[in-house]
């Protein structure tokens, strides 16, 4: 007797609903592919030649280099302490006021929300080096630093977005991160515009807008690269996290990946007084101003040659 093939269905993309208000967060990265090969291209393009090309028919003034400095500083924060050691491992607490202010600068890089961001890294951290790992290393350097972003998620589970997707200031973050994005982008136009006509607001946007996004973006990535195939692992070797001191000098402390594994919830990536590390020096300043609380640290036991925090 002939049976029915049972229908085949499509896969759905992983949902997580919102609370308080109920708004489901697609997680994958399936039906938004196309826009993010279009906007890290664009991105790309602009800063690689559209960047080098303003500044050989033109020139770049104080003001385009020291905004450029300013963003780069700003975003990267907005990353390292923001959606890294505050959203993703809650290593301190802070009041709604600063971590919006942190959400907002954390948009400024274009890394997604800090609900996405989170989700994919504590994934990260859950499946490091196999195939649930977002950023697998084991696929070599390319996939590792960018190629991520441009393939099907297929192991995207709303399990690791509960957490921050129940934040409100993050649920706010999330709703408005297109025009978050918009406002810093536009922001440099603007500034360049008042400061020198139509010809300064492009060179603005270019240097401190989309060149700057590209080299934040590109030294965060080599965290998931860089750090994951060259350099020491002092802390353990349980899987392929390594510290990089270069790295960290770009990524505002984060380079010492292999203690960050070992230790994720703990709010230095550089436990040591001598480690380049300003994202706990910035914890530590908004600690000093009663900013920051419940400052979380590993298990680690410092050189005892060294100085404590």
């Amino acid at each position: 007797m002939n049976q029915t093939p049972p229908e085949r269905t499509t896969p759905r993309t992983p949902t997580i609903a919102l609370t308080p208000t109920g708004m489901p967060i697609a997680i994958s990265r399936r039906y938004n592919k196309i826009w993010t090969i279009i906007l890290f291209c664009a991105i790309a393009m602009g800063a690689m030649i559209g960047v080098p090309l303003y500044g050989y028919l033109y020139h770049y003034t104080w003001l385009d280099w020291s905004l450029f400095g300013l963003l780069y500083v700003v975003s990267g924060l907005g990353i390292t302490v923001g959606y890294h050691r505050l959203m993703a491992h809650r290593s301190f607490d802070c009041p709604n006021w600063v971590k919006g202010a942190l959400l907002i600068a954390g948009a400024w890089a274009l890394q997604n929300s800090a609900i996405k961001w989170a989700s994919d890294h504590l994934r990260h951290h859950a499946h490091c080096d196999d195939e649930k790992d977002p950023y697998n290393a084991q696929l070599g350097f390319w996939h590792s630093h960018c190629g991520w972003l441009f393939t099907p998620d297929q192991y995207a589970d709303p399990k690791y977005a509960t957490r921050v997707a129940n934040d409100p200031v993050a649920i706010w973050q999330h709703q408005h991160y297109p025009l978050l994005v918009l406002s810093g982008l536009a922001g440099t136009f603007l500034i360049g515009f008042l400061h020198n006509g139509l010809m300064g607001g492009i060179g603005c946007f270019l240097l401190a807008g989309l060149g700057r996004t590209f080299a934040v973006l590109n030294s965060t990535f080599c965290i998931n690269s860089v750090c994951h195939l060259w350099g020491r692992q002092p802390h353990g070797t349980s899987d392929s996290s390594r510290d990089s001191w270069l790295v960290s000098l770009v990524t505002f402390g984060e380079g010492y990946h292999n203690y960050h594994h070992m230790y994720p919830t703990d709010f230095r990536n550089g436990p040591n007084w001598y480690h380049f590390d300003p994202s706990k020096w910035l914890i530590l300043g908004l600690a000093s101003l009663g900013l920051a609380t419940s400052l979380r640290t590993g298990s680690y036991v410092e050189d005892p040659l060294a100085r404590t925090n």
